[in-house]
């Protein structure tokens, strides 16, 4: 075998694999996947109760003080779920340590940023919301 054709050989088996990972990744669902995470409204803690924060399917929905938000859980540095922590008023990443205010602002950490805030609807029984799985 020739230097050129062990090249060109290189090439199409590398070019080959990106195209698999790419068709597994699309097959998956990406990095992007929607969905709607639906909340009863008879269930949800608000205010004092847990201080309002509520979790179901990566999604955070915050209930206190007359407002609504609804958080991706992914830590936005490497995508671990967070964790909240009723005692601090927080939500703390369990793999490297990013924390996030009770809002989903960023306090401290590695992470870029905060918390994704997602849409979400009001609905007679229901709270649904718009969930995406955005990464970092």
């Amino acid at each position: 075998m020739e230097r050129r054709d062990f090249f060109k050989l290189g090439a199409k088996a590398i070019l080959a694999g990106f195209i698999g990972f790419i068709s597994i990744d699309f097959a998956l669902g990406g990095n992007n996947t929607k969905r709607l995470v639906r909340f009863l409204k008879d269930e949800i803690k608000k205010g004092s109760n847990n201080d309002g924060v509520n979790y179901k399917d990566s999604v955070f929905l915050i209930d206190r003080d007359n407002k609504i938000v609804a958080l991706n859980a992914h830590c936005t540095h490497l995508g671990c779920i967070v964790k909240w922590h009723n005692d601090k008023k927080e939500f703390i990443c369990p793999c490297h340590g990013s924390v996030y205010d009770a809002w989903g602002n960023r306090v401290f950490g590695p992470a870029p940023r905060g918390l994704y805030h997602l849409k979400y609807k009001v609905e007679p029984t229901e709270i649904v919301v718009d969930y995406i799985n955005k990464m970092a």
